[in-house]
C-alpha cells in the first residue's frame, strides 16, 4: 500500500523523480499528469497542457489540489487518490468532471497507477481521456488508445507503429524520435525516413514479420543511425517487432518496442574487464566471500572457502557448498538461504562449518541481494566469518541467562525485570504476576499499560529516576493500590528498584524484587490500636501496671505508677521501678527477674514498694512474658497489687496461730504423758482379770492417736511460723531411706486398717538428711492419699533410682485426683482444693506447703502427676549418699 505524505522530498530524491518523469512524459501521447507520493505535481506532458489550457510552468512542490486555480480540488478527484492510497491497485476508467477555463466542465475517464522507481520512491501516473461517442473516434485515436493500454506498464521505451506492407510510420513516441535523431518520420516509410538502415537487414526483418505474422525479438542488436548532418551513432537495442491485425484478423502493421541498452553493454564490458582484478582482490580479503546467480546457484567462492573447507570447485558447485555444513545445521541454513533468495532480502545465519581437518567450528554467514543498475535481481553476495570463540561465549552467556531466568522464575520472592525508559516487562516470575493480580499476557508490555492503576502513584516516577540516576531505591512498607480480581486493593510491600547495567556500564533495565508485608503492617496497625486500648485499660486498673521490652527495658508505666511514686513516665523509664523495692526484697527480686529474662518463666513475689511519701507498702508483684509464635519473648507485663492490709491480716493470723499452738502444746503434752503412763501401768496389771476386761486399753490408745494428730497439727503450725521467720532448723544425719519409709507405713497401718498400703523397693539407699522432717513429708503424702481416696483402699509407695546419685519416693493413690489448674496452687499456704464437702476433707491446707519447703531446703524437688478423677502421684527426689540394688 502506498502511503501519501505531505513532507517535502530531498533534493536528491526530487532530482531522481524528475528524471523519470521526463521519460514518461515523452513516452505518452495522451494527457498525462505525474505526482510524487506527497501529491505534489512533478510533471505534465504537452498533450495535458493543451487539453486543460495550461500555459505556465509547473512550480516545485505545488500540491495538485492548489494547482491551476484549484482545478483538481474536487471530491471525485480526492476519492480517487484515497482509493489508490488505500488499495494500492491501478484505477481504470474512473469518470470525473474537470472545470476547464473558457470551456466549462468537461468529462474525462481517469486512469491512475503507481510506478515504483529507484531509491524506494514511487510516482503516481494520472492519464486522462476525454469522453467521446464511439462514432466520433478516429482510427488513429482508436489505435492510440489501445496502444496506451498495452504499453502502460512497459514505458519508458522507444515505441512506434508501422502501417501497411511499406511500413509507414503512423505513431512514434518521444523516445523513438530521440533515438533516430529527431527526424520528421510520420507518414513516411521506414526506407524513406531511415535510409541508413536499408543495408543493415532491418527492412528484411520487417517484411518477414509482416508476411508471416511471427514476431521478432532482437537482443543487444547493433544499429547505426544518423543523429545529425553526416553524424552517425552506433547503438545497441533490445527490440520487438510485433504484428498488428485489424478486425478481420488480417495483418495491417507492425508494433515496434525498442530499448537502448548501449550504456548497459558498455558498463557490463567495464565490469567484465575488471572482474578478474576484482576476484584477485576478493581472494586477498581475510574472509570467505561467495556469490550466487538468479537461480540461487553458487557462481563464485573465493579461495578462502576452499582452503578452509578443503572442498574442490566441483564439490562446491551449485548447492554443493551445503555439504560442508554440519548435518544438524544444514537444513536450517539451506532454508534461510533459499527464503532470502526467493524474497530477495538479506539474511544472517550461524552454523557449524567443517574445516579440512574434519573439525567443526561455528561460522556466521551474512548476505544481501545484488541488483543491477535497473533494479534487476542478479543473485546474492555474502561473507562467511569464523565466530567459534564468540559463539561459545554467547552460549555460555545464554546458558547463564537461562539459569538466571530459571532462578528468577522459581524464586518465591516476587521478581521482575523492566527494560528501557518505557519499562517494558522483560521478565516476571509467577510470584510477581500473582502479586500484581495479572496473568502471563502482561509480559512484553510497558509497565504503565500492564498496570494502568499505577497512574497517579509514585512508582513509575521512582523507576524513571532509578533508570536515569543509577541510584537503587529501597521501599519499606510502602502502600500500593493494585486491581486484583477486578477490585482495587491496597497492599504494603518491601521492595527494591535496582539498576541493571551492560558490560559498558550503561543502564539498560531495572530489577524489581518485592515482599508482601501487608499482613505484618496490618498487624502493626492493630497492635498500635491494641496498644492504645491497653494503655486506656491499664490506666483504669486499680493496680500499678508496667511494661518492658523483651530485654527487660522499661517502656511503659500506667497512671497508678505515676500517682504512687509522684514521678513522671520518663523518669521511671530511666531509673526503673526496681529502685522503689525495699532493700530486704530487692536482691531476691533482681535474681528472680534475671532468671525470668534468661528462661522466659513468669515471676510472682511479695515485696514492699516505696510510695511518694517514703513509706514502704506491701505489694504482690507478678511479671508475665508475652511470647511470639516461635517462643521468643516479645515483651513483659508487670502488675503490682497492694496487699498491705492482707499482710497485716496474715501477720495477726500467724501470731494468733503461734499463740494458740503454744497454749495448746502444754496441755496436750500433759495429756499425752498421762495417757502413756496409764497405758504402761495397764500392761503391768494385765493379770488382774477384772481390770483386763474393761476397754480401757483400746480407749486410751484411741485417745493417744488423736492426741498425736493434734500434736502434729500444732507442730505444723509452729513449723509454719518458723519457716516464715526463717528459723526452721534441719538436723542432718545418715540413715537408710527404705527403713524410714517402711517404719512410717507400719505406724500409719496401726490406725488405718481399712487401706492397703504397698511398698515397692527398686533400690536400697542411704541418704544424709533430717530424718524426722523427711518422715513428716512421707506421712503427709500418705495421709493425703488416704484422705482423698474415699472410694479406693489401694495406695502404692515406691522407691526408685532416677539418676546415678538421685532417688525418688512416690506415693500413688486412685482417688479423686487434682485438676491441672491447681497443680501449683496446692503447695501454697492455706490453699485447699475446692470440694463438694468441706467436712469430708478437713485440714488447714499447710501440710503440702511444709512438705515443699522441707524438700527445697534439702535441695530436692517435689513432683506431681494427677488428673481429675484418676488419682494422684506425689513424689520427692533427694540426693543419695549410697545406692545399692
Amino acid at each position: 500500500m502506498l502511503e501519501f505524505g505531505t513532507s517535502k522530498l530531498s533534493k536528491e530524491d526530487l532530482s531522481i523523480i524528475k528524471n523519470h518523469t521526463q521519460r514518461l512524459l515523452k513516452t505518452f501521447r495522451e494527457p498525462l499528469m505525474v505526482l510524487d507520493t506527497n501529491k505534489n505535481v512533478v510533471g505534465l506532458n504537452t498533450s495535458f497542457k493543451k487539453k486543460f489550457n495550461i500555459n505556465e510552468e509547473v512550480e516545485d512542490d505545488v500540491s495538485v489540489f492548489n494547482f491551476h486555480q484549484n482545478q483538481f480540488d474536487t471530491s471525485e478527484f480526492r476519492a480517487i487518490l484515497k482509493d489508490l492510497q488505500t488499495r494500492g491497485e491501478t484505477i481504470e476508467e474512473r469518470e470525473i468532471q474537470v472545470e476547464i477555463p473558457q470551456k466549462g466542465k468537461k468529462e474525462f475517464k481517469l486512469n491512475a497507477s503507481i510506478l515504483p522507481i529507484p531509491n524506494d520512491n514511487s510516482l503516481i501516473l494520472l492519464s486522462f481521456k476525454k469522453l467521446k461517442k464511439i462514432g466520433e473516434l478516429s482510427r488513429q485515436e482508436k489505435v492510440y488508445n489501445k496502444l496506451v493500454e498495452d504499453i502502460l506498464s512497459n514505458a519508458p521505451a522507444a515505441i512506434c507503429i508501422l502501417r501497411g506492407p511499406k511500413h509507414i510510420f503512423e505513431v512514434a513516441n518521444e523516445n523513438y524520435i530521440k533515438l533516430i535523431g529527431h527526424r520528421n518520420i510520420i507518414g513516411k516509410s521506414v526506407k524513406e525516413a531511415l535510409p541508413e538502415i536499408g543495408s543493415q537487414g532491418f527492412i528484411e526483418l520487417l517484411d518477414s514479420v509482416y508476411s508471416t505474422g511471427k514476431p521478432y525479438v532482437g537482443n543487444e542488436i547493433s544499429v547505426k543511425l544518423q543523429v545529425g548532418n553526416e553524424e552517425f551513432k552506433n547503438s545497441h537495442l533490445n527490440f520487438v517487432y510485433q504484428p498488428t491485425r485489424n478486425k478481420k484478423g488480417e495483418i495491417d502493421g507492425i508494433f515496434v518496442h525498442a530499448v537502448d541498452v548501449t550504456e548497459e553493454l558498455a558498463a557490463r564490458k567495464i565490469v567484465e574487464d575488471s572482474e578478474a582484478g576484482l576476484q584477485a582482490v576478493i581472494n586477498t580479503v581475510p574472509a570467505i566471500i561467495w556469490i550466487t546467480n538468479t537461480e540461487g546457484q553458487s557462481v563464485f567462492l573465493n579461495k578462502n572457502w576452499y582452503s578452509y573447507t578443503g572442498q574442490s570447485n566441483e564439490d562446491a558447485k551449485g548447492m554443493g557448498w551445503l555439504n560442508a555444513i554440519h548435518a544438524e545445521d544444514r537444513k536450517r541454513a539451506e532454508f534461510d538461504f533459499l527464503e532470502a533468495h526467493d524474497q530477495k532480502k538479506s539474511f544472517s545465519v550461524s552454523y557449524r562449518l567443517r574445516k579440512k581437518n574434519g573439525e567443526y567450528r561455528w561460522a556466521l554467514d551474512k548476505a544481501s541481494p545484488k541488483f543491477d543498475a535497473d533494479g534487476n535481481y542478479e543473485g546474492m553476495i555474502g561473507t562467511v566469518i569464523d565466530v567459534h570463540e564468540e559463539k561459545i561465549k554467547e552460549s555460555l552467556v545464554r546458558e547463564q541467562e537461562h539459569r538466571m531466568q530459571g532462578i528468577v522464575k522459581e524464586a518465591t520472592v516476587a521478581t521482575a525485570i523492566y527494560t528501557g525508559l518505557k519499562m517494558n516487562i522483560e521478565l516476571a516470575n509467577d510470584a510477581m504476576i500473582k502479586l500484581w493480580g495479572k496473568d502471563q499476557s502482561v509480559l512484553g508490555k510497558p509497565l504503565h499499560e500492564a498496570l494502568p492503576e499505577l497512574d497517579g502513584q509514585p512508582f513509575l516516577d521512582l523507576l524513571r529516576n532509578v533508570y536515569e540516576t543509577g541510584e537503587t531505591y529501597w521501599g519499606k512498607e510502602d502502600p500500593v493500590d493494585l486491581v486484583i480480581d477486578g477490585e482495587m486493593k491496597t497492599g504494603y510491600y518491601n521492595f527494591t528498584y535496582k539498576p541493571l547495567r551492560d558490560k559498558s556500564g550503561n543502564i539498560y533495565g531495572i530489577l524489581n524484587m518485592a515482599i508482601d508485608v501487608t499482613e505484618s503492617v496490618t498487624s502493626k496497625m492493630l497492635l498500635k490500636e491494641s496498644e492504645f486500648h491497653f494503655r486506656q485499660m491499664a490506666d483504669l486498673m486499680p493496680g500499678m501496671v508496667s511494661k518492658t521490652d523483651g530485654d527487660g527495658e522499661d517502656i511503659y508505666f500506667n497512671k497508678n505508677w505515676l500517682d504512687f511514686t509522684g514521678k513522671g513516665s520518663e523518669y521511671l523509664k530511666n531509673v526503673g521501678w526496681v529502685a522503689y523495692i525495699h532493700p530486704e526484697e530487692k536482691q531476691d527480686f533482681i535474681e528472680s527477674w534475671q532468671n525470668c529474662l534468661d528462661t522466659g518463666c513468669n515471676l510472682e513475689m511479695q515485696l514492699r514498694l516505696k510510695n511518694k511519701e517514703g513509706k514502704y507498702i506491701w505489694h504482690l508483684s507478678r511479671c508475665e512474658a508475652v511470647k511470639e509464635d516461635d517462643g521468643t519473648v516479645k515483651m513483659w507485663i508487670a502488675a503490682n497489687t497492694e496487699i498491705d492490709k492482707i499482710k497485716e491480716e496474715e501477720k495477726r493470723k500467724e501470731e494468733f496461730l503461734k499463740m494458740v499452738s503454744h497454749e495448746l502444746k502444754t496441755p496436750v503434752t500433759s495429756i499425752k504423758g498421762y495417757v502413756q503412763l496409764l497405758l504402761s501401768l495397764l500392761k503391768k496389771q494385765q493379770q488382774e482379770v477384772e481390770t483386763s476386761k474393761l476397754p480401757l486399753q483400746p480407749s486410751l490408745e484411741r485417745i493417744n492417736h488423736q492426741v498425736s494428730r493434734l500434736t502434729r497439727l500444732i507442730s505444723e503450725i509452729l513449723d509454719l511460723s518458723r519457716i516464715r521467720e526463717n528459723q526452721l532448723e534441719l538436723k542432718d544425719e545418715k540413715f537408710n531411706l527404705n527403713e524410714l519409709v517402711a517404719e512410717t507405713i507400719q505406724d500409719i497401718n496401726y490406725t488405718n486398717t481399712q487401706h492397703k498400703i504397698s511398698l515397692e523397693n527398686e533400690v536400697n539407699c542411704d541418704i544424709i538428711a533430717d530424718r524426722d522432717r523427711i518422715g513428716q513429708v512421707i506421712i503427709n503424702f500418705v495421709m493425703n492419699a488416704i484422705k482423698y481416696s474415699p472410694g479406693s483402699q489401694e495406695i502404692n509407695v515406691k522407691i526408685e533410682q532416677v539418676s546415678t546419685d538421685k532417688v525418688k519416693v512416690s506415693v500413688k493413690d486412685f482417688g479423686i485426683g487434682i485438676g491441672e489448674e491447681n497443680h501449683k496452687k496446692i503447695f501454697k499456704r492455706f490453699y485447699r482444693v475446692g470440694v463438694k464437702s468441706e467436712e469430708t476433707y478437713s485440714g488447714f491446707g499447710i501440710g503440702l506447703y511444709l512438705a515443699n519447703e522441707i524438700i527445697e531446703r534439702h535441695n530436692g524437688e517435689i513432683q506431681l502427676k494427677s488428673k481429675l478423677g484418676e488419682g494422684s502421684e506425689f513424689s520427692f527426689i533427694l540426693n543419695a549418699q549410697q545406692i545399692t540394688s
